[in-house]
């Protein structure tokens, strides 16, 4: 209470259950927190009142002498003050208008009492002489009528006390609610700053923060790229979000994680708004970047290719950034047009700590003449080339060489006898490919006797000069196909096949390698009689692709024997067994742009050969996978429902099929 408030006193004739007229007030008492007051000298009030705040301006007064105490049964408000009574406490709450919440603090007792209070009603029965007015339409007599009125006038009194009593408890509940929430909040703020995260040392958030950037794919894996990375034109990714988690985390992630910074992708966003051009604060973004990654190797991809004249002279200059930074470049991916590539050659001698470099230039205008940029990098051990002009020689060492790909424009087999001596002189090399046989073969005599690698492990060719000229004993995995050549004008592909003679070559590799394929994958091979012939060298195979783009009706016949002779059958040690490939578990067979093709060899017969290496015994190799797509307009094959239908019912015993159909006539058909 305040100066000038007014309090209540409540003398004992009240207490004793009388009357609310004794309730008396007093004047200018101020009324301090745990303040006793005695007998007031002006009242009849004849008990001790402890006064006690009770926060938001409630006070609770207590009756220090109870022997002559009973549970007030009446609540009493003034304009000023709402009266509360308990058993024992007495609250007195300030009231501003009819709608402000009523807090108060009601025990256990208060609430029995005000259902005791209307217990009577559940137990109330009207007069026998008044159910019986209500089941006819008489009118009741004068008396009658005198004594509903009296008892609807009570009626309505309780209704109100009642309703009073439920408004009392719902305010209460909602208050009560609303301090709750408080309290929760509070509650959270303390586990908040009581938090174990706080009193992680810096070393080991930066070492969780740096393991978990490395399970976070940023770039987009359908685009078949290898490296990935924040995009440094996008600020909020990758680091730059982590910053804004809190300051201790900017204070980490800014000075103590150098390898948060030095994963990255720097090209002009596909969503970003073209019609605006880039600002000039993105080189200096990119430079802020790089100072953050201190001396950590940097992995990124750049792209430089098909930009707007504002765009290019932006990735100009970051070209010019990133090739100052040589010296860190540990991984780098690179889509570069014909006036970027010959400033690739400022990088020679500068990147010692290069190891994996995917150059791809999808530009038919690129220079030819050398390419030396590569040539002096010591720790080189992946390099994959894509539409090199075919008349460029790249330089580049092979002591470390594990992994090399060249995928150029066509030019015969002028690269034959370089790649050859690479083949013979990198002595950890697991992986080659050199797919580049054109419409014009060149003949060039090849050395006698054959080079021989007995680390190679993979190989995708396509040229027979190629192949014939090497003994792979190590040899795993074979993958025979052209690169398609793409008209960069129309934007079409046109299907170059292999060169006829490219099964028998492959045959007779295997025939002298004497290794242990395991994966064969072919695409727009010239099938002939060599096919079979390489089945039977082949016994450990577990994986065999046939794919075409471009179907010839006289390869139903080589596919019809090769569906018999997946489906052969002999008795090994009292069971029997596929005499042909008996370890195979994936099988795909691939028919795109099929037009007005009939294609006989995928009927009943197949399905049967699929079927029978899928109902294999628990103990033996079964085929698990199967990819069918045959894909075009017009085309038939030999299956009809029943067989779709069987095949299909494979899957629930335990094949992963892969059947796609599609067909443009087909419903018209």
């Amino acid at each position: 209470m305040l100066p000038g408030d007014t309090f209540y006193t409540f003398g004992s004739s009240y207490l004793d259950g009388a009357s609310a007229d004794v309730v008396h007030r007093g004047q200018g008492m101020q009324a301090p927190a745990n303040l006793v007051y005695e007998r007031n000298l002006n009242t009849d009030v004849d008990e001790l009142v402890s006064v006690t705040e009770f926060g938001m301006g409630t006070l609770m007064l207590s009756i220090c002498s109870t022997q002559r105490v009973k549970t007030p049964k009446v609540l009493f408000r003034s304009s000023n003050y709402l009266y509360i009574p308990f058993s024992k406490q007495i609250a007195l709450i300030p009231q501003v208008h009819q709608n402000t919440t009523i807090l108060a603090c009601m025990m256990q007792s208060t609430l029995e009492d005000i259902v005791v209070r209307h217990g009577w009603i559940s137990t109330f029965a009207h007069p026998s002489d008044v159910l019986a007015l209500l089941r006819t339409n008489d009118a009741p007599s004068p008396l009658q009528s005198a004594r509903l009125k009296a008892s609807f006038e009570g009626l309505q009194t309780a209704l109100a006390e009642l309703q009073s009593n439920l408004d009392l408890l719902h305010n209460v509940a909602a208050s009560l609610q609303t301090q709750m929430s408080c309290l929760l909040s509070l509650k959270h703020d303390y586990e908040t700053a009581l938090s174990p995260i706080r009193r992680i040392p810096p070393e080991i958030t930066t070492e969780i923060l740096c393991r978990s950037s490395k399970d976070i794919v940023v770039s987009d894996i359908s685009l078949g790229r290898r490296i990935s990375g924040f995009n440094v034109f996008t600020v909020g990714d990758g680091p730059w979000y982590l910053g804004q988690v809190c300051s201790s985390w900017r204070h980490v992630v800014e000075t103590l994680c150098p390898e948060l910074w030095a994963s990255m992708t720097v090209e002009i966003p596909f969503l970003y708004n073209r019609k605006r051009p880039v600002k000039a604060d993105r080189m200096e973004i990119l430079r802020v970047i790089l100072e953050r990654s201190r001396n950590h190797p940097l992995d990124f991809y750049f792209e430089h290719y098909g930009l707007r004249a504002v765009e290019e002279e932006t990735m100009d200059q970051c070209f010019d950034i990133m090739v100052s930074q040589s010296k860190r470049w540990r991984a780098v991916e690179m889509k570069l047009g014909p006036s970027v590539l010959p400033r690739l050659s400022l990088i020679r001698g500068k990147i010692n700590w290069l190891r994996e470099a995917y150059i791809y230039c999808p530009d038919d205008r690129l220079p030819s003449g050398d390419i030396n940029a590569f040539e002096v990098a010591p720790k080189l051990e992946k390099l994959h080339l894509k539409g090199m002009h075919p008349e460029a020689n790249i330089h580049f060492p092979v002591t470390n060489l594990v992994s090399f790909s060249d995928e150029r424009p066509f030019s015969g087999d002028r690269l034959t006898l370089e790649y050859l001596d690479v083949i013979t002189s990198a002595p950890k090399l697991r992986s080659f490919s050199y797919n580049d046989y054109g419409h014009s073969f060149i003949f060039t005599p090849f050395p006698t006797p054959r080079v021989m690698s007995r680390s190679l492990e993979e190989l995708s060719a396509s040229s027979p000069s190629f192949m014939r000229s090497m003994i792979l004993p190590s040899l795993k995995k074979a993958l025979l196909s052209t690169t398609n050549d793409i008209d960069m004008d129309e934007e079409e592909v046109v299907t170059v096949n292999c060169p006829e003679g490219a099964l028998g070559a492959l045959h007779d590799m295997l025939l002298q390698s004497h290794c242990f394929l395991t994966r064969l994958h072919l695409i727009d091979v010239v099938l002939n009689d060599n096919f079979a012939n390489i089945i039977h060298l082949i016994p450990r195979l577990q994986e065999f692709v046939v794919e075409f783009y471009e179907w010839v009706a006289a390869y139903n016949t080589v596919m019809k024997s090769l569906v018999t002779q997946l489906s052969e059958v002999s008795l090994v040690d009292g069971s029997l067994q596929h005499s042909a490939v008996p370890s195979l578990q994936k099988l795909g067979v691939y028919l795109h742009d099929l037009l007005g093709a009939h294609v006989s060899f995928i009927d009943s017969a197949f399905v049967d050969m699929i079927a029978s290496r899928v109902r294999r015994p628990l103990d033996a190799p079964c085929l698990t996978e199967l990819g069918l797509w045959v894909v075009g307009t017009g085309w038939t094959y030999g299956l009809d429902k029943e067989d779709e239908n069987v095949l299909n019912s494979l899957e629930g015993e335990g094949l992963d099929l892969d059947f796609s159909l599609d067909n443009e006539d087909s419903e018209s058909d």
